[in-house]
This record gives structure tokens, C-alpha cells and sequence, in this order.
């Protein structure tokens, strides 16, 4: 792995990003995650635990099996991953603001996922072009 960049500046002149491939759902439960949820988070995936509320972001494949387990699950499909390739130190600042806010100015609904080194979106895929307009804008070596 690369060193991680050390500030905003150098986060964005390296910066790439990627859509992952396949279709993901974002999936909110009551209760706990059953060993089976967790074994259906294959990379990339994501998993909120929260007092009142579990979220899983899979692929979709994944979602027949967890409606088996939680009938009365919530969910937000047909979404686009994306990730944000190079990696980030932890005192970077205002990655995600910068990113974010261009998005939301193109009128882009997105969900966020941090890992330790890299941050990464999800979106609609109706919003797929647009999108990736934007990213391009930002990033024009992506």
C-alpha cells in the first residue's frame, strides 16, 4: 500500500476513485446481526450497529437471505459504490466535505463509508452520470 497522504492537498493531487463492481443495497434492521448477516458482508461491504437500528450495506445478491432473517427490514437498493483509491492519514481534513459538497451542489443524495485508510460514497445508480461528472471534475486523472 502506498503511504497515506498527509493533508487535503496531497489527498486530492493523488486522488483516484473507482465504481466497484455490482449493484449494493443498504439494508436497516431492529435487533442484532445474525452470524449469517455478517457472513454476507463480502468486500466491499459495511455494517452499522447502532442502539435501536442495524445496517448493513451488501451486495444484492446478499439480500434475499437477509429479508428470510428480517422480514420487516428496510431497504434502499440499486445502489453504485465507489471508492476513493489512495490513502488517507487520519489528520487529513475536509476529504469528504470537498467531495460531498460538489455532489450535493449537483443535487447528488449520497451515503458515506469510512474504512481506516479510505473513504468511499454510495449512490443511486440513477444518479450514475451525473455523478461521475462531478468525481471527473475533481479528479480529472481518474
Amino acid at each position: 500500500m502506498d503511504s497515506p497522504a498527509p493533508d487535503l492537498n496531497a489527498a486530492l493531487a493523488r486522488m483516484t476513485w473507482r465504481l466497484e463492481p455490482g449493484t449494493f443495497v443498504l439494508v436497516g434492521f431492529q435487533g442484532p446481526a445474525s452470524i449469517q448477516d455478517l457472513e454476507s458482508l463480502r468486500p466491499p461491504g459495511q455494517i452499522v450497529v447502532e442502539d435501536d437500528e442495524m445496517s448493513l450495506l451488501v451486495g444484492e445478491a446478499a439480500l434475499p437471505g437477509i429479508l428470510e432473517r428480517h422480514p420487516d427490514a428496510r431497504i434502499e437498493a440499486d445502489l453504485l459504490w465507489i471508492t476513493f483509491e489512495a490513502p488517507m492519514g487520519w489528520e487529513v481534513v475536509g476529504f469528504l466535505a470537498r467531495v460531498t459538497g460538489a455532489l450535493a451542489e449537483a443535487g447528488i443524495p449520497i451515503g458515506a463509508v469510512c474504512g481506516y485508510s479510505r473513504d468511499h460514497l454510495f449512490v443511486a445508480r440513477r444518479h450514475r452520470e451525473q455523478a461521475e461528472r462531478v468525481l471527473r471534475s475533481l479528479f480529472p486523472s481518474a
